[in-house]
């Protein structure tokens, strides 16, 4: 059976969004099994990760790995990878990425066809999804747009989405040039602090 990853952001000792956090693993778990769902006791994030020890001050990224009986959480440092260009990659066709799995073998052998770029964005019948860590929306005038169809609704992409913040909308590859920028953003990559590039940065 699948393993699952969360991963959430603790800012000065303190974990931020964890709602929309359990609200995926609740539909995660409810997914995959649906008939111990309901007998089972959820696992209550709030209470997970304050049971943890860990540091007070600086941001920190909390993995959860997980299934219906068991799970494991880590604390790591958070470095935040630096990403200034982008190479378009189609992926495997009926590759399904809606739950946040474990195994991330797929997206890894895609990240190692990146090339010169420092990340890829990855397609899907030449529609734009995400890059291999991260949610992506572009620029136009002064709103934002998002794909409709990511491979991964992450927490952020939902809340975001969710408040007009950003405009889900399906992009073509073909329709990238018509964008003025774009920003990359995740749990752990706040969209109002992401760095802001050109759509030439991303390599077609």
């Amino acid at each position: 059976m699948h393993r699952f990853l969360e991963t959430i952001c603790i800012h000065d000792g303190q974990p931020l969004h964890l709602p929309w956090h359990q609200r995926r693993v609740d539909a995660t778990l409810k997914h995959f099994y649906p008939k111990e769902y309901s007998q089972h006791e959820p696992f209550p994030l709030f209470e997970i990760v304050l049971s943890c020890n860990f540091p007070a001050t600086g941001n920190l990224r909390c993995r959860i790995e997980y299934d219906l009986h068991n799970l494991a959480v880590e604390f790591f440092s958070y470095i935040p990878r630096v990403i200034n260009s982008l190479q378009l990659i189609a992926a495997p066709s009926g590759y399904d990425y809606r739950y946040k799995y474990a195994d991330r073998k797929v997206l890894e052998d895609l990240y190692a066809q990146r090339g010169d770029a420092d990340d890829i964005l990855i397609t899907r019948n030449g529609w734009i999804t995400d890059t291999s860590i991260a949610n992506i929306a572009f620029r136009k005038g002064e709103r934002w747009y998002t794909p409709s169809q990511p491979l991964l609704a992450g927490t952020t992409w939902k809340r975001l989405v969710s408040k007009g913040i950003l405009i889900s909308r399906p992009i073509h590859n073909h329709d990238i040039r018509r964008y003025d920028a774009f920003k990359i953003f995740n749990a752990m990559i706040d969209f109002e602090d992401s760095n802001q590039m050109p759509v030439r940065s991303i390599v077609v």
